[in-house]
């Protein structure tokens, strides 16, 4: 098995350049991909590394190029890719989201593409509170909160805490090793955090703050049971099966959600959650069944309906 390279020791984060002709460089990338591998994933390793999309290059084939680290070395990272499905994210040890560079190690799941959106659109939900003037302004004496379930890296507290610098934040894990992680994105990506970080399982941790939270938001696991061997070997045998496996139905993490909601949401509190993209009625009639309103579905980037929102009633008759 080859080694993985951690962050500390990769000879591009000590400044080491290797200058290579333009030719050169090119004939290394289609031997890579003859090799094995798909165009996209190395085209993202190089930019990582380089820090720009090398396909922007168009010197004379015999010019330059000031490569961080050597084509050995790159050369190792691919192959490590390539052979046991390493995720490009573990052996670069971070990933790009949204504005963010974040922190990843193996044991917590890999932030996705998608999961981006649910972010926009617990912001957009609190933009059409602000229109209509029911969400609390950070000039008054409320204290608005956010609540992260089931964190991870913390890519969306992190995001959260950059967007709603006024709030106040919590993120639950029941991985010690995913709230370390998280803390250290935090401690990185935040300059002045008021993010809580709490062990246990969902809604555990903050039982304390009933009918308190403003915003919930989580990306919990979906994946029903039966599918998990489907998955691609870089996931299923890289990342936590914890942080995919959603049960028989995969609705199990899901239902614990939406149920205990309505108790933990403020009046007019919203809850924005990411679920299979086959799930989206499920989902929706347990929100409903829950007595939340203002339900509504929204589309992923490949067209899914990856995403239930909704909000606990302003008034409770």
């Amino acid at each position: 098995m080859l080694k993985i390279i951690r962050q500390d020791e990769q000879p591009y984060a000590k400044n080491v350049f290797h200058s290579i002709s333009i030719s050169t460089f090119k004939a290394w990338y289609k031997a890579r991909l003859y090799e094995g591998g798909i165009a996209s994933d190395l085209d993202w390793l190089l930019s990582i590394i380089l820090g720009f999309s090398w396909k922007r290059i168009t010197f004379n084939q015999e010019h330059k190029l000031q490569l961080p680290g050597s084509l050995a070395y790159l050369t190792k990272l691919w192959q490590c890719h390539c052979l046991e499905h390493v995720p490009l994210q573990h052996l670069m040890g971070i990933c790009p989201w949204r504005d963010l560079y974040l922190k990843v190690e193996p044991g917590t799941l890999i932030p996705r593409q998608e999961t981006e959106l649910l972010v926009d659109l617990a912001l957009q939900c609190l933009s059409i509170d602000k229109a209509r003037e029911q969400v609390l302004s950070t000039d008054r004496s409320d204290v608005l909160q956010w609540a992260d379930l089931g964190t991870g890296s913390g890519a969306i507290a992190v995001a959260l805490a950059r967007a709603l610098p006024h709030w106040i934040g919590h993120a639950t894990d029941c991985s010690h090793q995913g709230l370390i992680q998280a803390q250290n994105n935090v401690r990185q990506l935040v300059s002045c955090s008021r993010v809580t970080r709490y062990c246990g399982y969902w809604w555990e941790p903050l039982i304390s703050l009933s009918g308190k939270i403003n915003l919930i938001l989580a990306n919990p696991p979906y994946i029903p049971s039966q599918l998990i061997e489907t998955l691609e070997e870089n996931v299923v045998n890289h990342e936590p099966i914890i942080a995919l496996d959603g049960g028989k139905d995969g609705l199990n993490a899901i239902r614990i959600l939406i149920n205990i909601a309505p108790k933990m949401l403020s009046p007019g509190g919203w809850i924005v959650i990411e679920h299979h993209y086959d799930q989206s009625s499920n989902v929706t009639d347990l929100m409903l069944n829950a007595g939340l309103t203002n339900i509504y579905r929204a589309l992923d980037l490949d067209s899914n309906y990856r995403f239930a929102i909704a909000r606990k009633p302003l008034c409770q008759y």
